[in-house]
């Protein structure tokens, strides 16, 4: 009896996950360009008071999407069904993704695949002390009454909050650029996996 055949994704099947990807990791990109001009021009036009000039609302928005790309990239790398494991293991090998990648975070995965869940789940505990929907500045000091932020950005550390989990962004972003730029590469030369 002969072994089954390892399956890979056929060479005229590469450029519909080439395609695929690209899509999340240029929202990701757009999204991280933005955060990165409105800081920019926050700090040079507002020295003395630049917290107060910053669009929390938008800059919010532009982490959430760039999060929850970077969750829908990581399905292509680790799928869930194990039918489909092939695939993650040769795209892995691909772009050269260890498991050790801040992509693999099934946090990070389930967090964003399920948020209507994880939001039903957030409002049912009881939240006593102050809420905030939005905050982006330093990590708050400790507090006498328990602080709740719904979204946060904590400008000093870099960590997004969303429903009280904690995503540190640069390395996110820093996984995500580096695999964009395969993406765009093997995007600009034929549309192949090219290992």
């Amino acid at each position: 009896m002969s072994a089954t055949p390892s399956r890979t994704i056929s060479p005229l099947h590469e450029a519909f996950y080439i395609s695929s990807m690209l899509f999340n990791a240029q929202s990701a990109d757009r999204s991280l360009t933005q955060i990165n001009a409105v800081l920019h021009v926050i700090a040079e036009n507002s020295p003395e008071n630049p917290m107060e000039a910053l669009p929390v609302f938008y800059l919010l928005g532009e982490l959430q999407n760039l999060v929850s790309q970077c969750a829908a990239l990581s399905r292509y790398f680790w799928p869930v069904r194990a039918a489909h494991a092939w695939r993650g293991k040769q795209l892995r090998e691909v772009f050269g993704v260890s498991d050790e990648s801040p992509l693999r975070s099934r946090d990070l995965r389930n967090d964003f695949e399920h948020f209507d869940e994880q939001l039903d789940l957030y409002l049912d505990r009881e939240i006593v002390g102050y809420v905030l929907p939005e905050y982006v500045g330093p990590f708050p000091n400790e507090q006498q009454v328990p602080l709740h932020l719904f979204r946060a950005y904590y400008v000093d550390t870099g960590v997004f909050e969303l429903l009280s989990k904690r995503y540190d962004i640069a390395p996110l972003a820093s996984e995500m650029r580096r695999i964009f730029e395969k993406l765009r590469l093997m995007d600009s030369q034929g549309g192949r996996l090219n290992v």
